[in-house]
């Protein structure tokens, strides 16, 4: 099943190519308790699937976030090969922790995605003007059902980043505790165009191609932490609920892991990220001088 947010948050069925209204099953804006009260939700969406939709290409499609302010945990270095490629290229220091490859010498970390820098899929990318490297980041997103680390659906996320930083052409974050303003700039990340729902996510394959070519290529199984691991220890500090997201990390093939003359993007470029059956995931870029 897949699950599409459309025309100013309204909730809709993706069935082949055209979107059917499910707004008499969710009328609400989030689908908080759509999630938790899955097993009957499920069979009122399954009966709207036989009835006629409209054309996709004659609505707007929009992130698919479970809630307008969902709590969005997102990995870093949680693909061993990216990680490796991309340390002897930085002008800033990084402990061996982050670089290993094994669990023993790290637990899992990352940082917190603002939802409100969620653009969905055909949104323009726009990074702070003066922006000279822009990253792209192909990973997956999944819902928590609530249900410990279960997993209620998943979708394709781009997670762009100011790479600016790491080669001492601006400052951005500083010290052991920031903004993170490199990964929450408006704008920053984005995701879609469906959530599929009910599905396995057990070697998805994420890739991203940039005016068409591949760039990235990878699975979830090439994850350093699942994210069954990675749940299980942000609940040692916070409880997660039906709707908390996760996001995978991405593989390699980042425009960062080519040093400062690494294929970074510019004006007009277009990104398109694909995870498991969540369809393509297409952005444009918009550089500002």
């Amino acid at each position: 099943m897949k699950l599409v947010r459309y025309d100013g948050g309204r909730t809709g069925l993706l069935v082949g190519d055209t979107v059917v209204d499910a707004t008499s099953a969710v009328p609400i804006a989030s689908w908080l308790p759509l999630i938790s009260e899955w097993d009957e939700a499920r069979e009122q969406l399954r009966e709207l699937e036989r009835r006629e939709g409209t054309p996709v290409a004659e609505v707007s499609l929009e992130a698919p976030l479970p809630d307008p302010s969902a709590r969005i945990f997102a990995m870093g270095g949680n693909f061993p090969m990216h990680t490796a490629a991309t340390v002897d290229k930085l002008e800033i220091e990084v402990s061996d922790s982050v670089t290993s490859g094994s669990k023993n010498d790290t637990p899992p970390w990352g940082f917190y995605v603002i939802p409100g820098t969620i653009v969905g899929p055909g949104a323009a990318v726009s990074p702070p003007r003066g922006t000279q490297k822009l990253d792209y980041e192909a990973e997956v997103g999944v819902v928590l059902s609530g249900d410990g680390a279960a997993i209620w659906g998943y979708t394709a996320w781009n997670d762009f980043s100011i790479r600016d930083p790491a080669f001492g052409l601006s400052k951005v974050d500083h010290g052991p505790l920031t903004w993170s303003l490199q990964k929450n700039f408006a704008s920053a990340n984005a995701c879609g165009p469906c959530m599929v729902v009910d599905e396995p996510v057990t070697g998805l394959r994420i890739t991203c191609r940039v005016n068409g070519e591949l760039r990235q290529d990878g699975t979830t199984t090439d994850m350093k932490y699942g994210f069954d691991e990675i749940a299980a220890h942000i609940e040692e500090y916070l409880p997660l609920g039906p709707g908390d997201m996760i996001l995978s990390g991405t593989p390699a093939g980042t425009g960062m892991e080519g040093g400062p003359g690494g294929p970074f993007l510019a004006d007009g470029d277009v990104c398109e990220v694909e995870a498991g059956a969540s369809g393509t995931l297409r952005n444009t870029v918009v550089l500002k001088d």
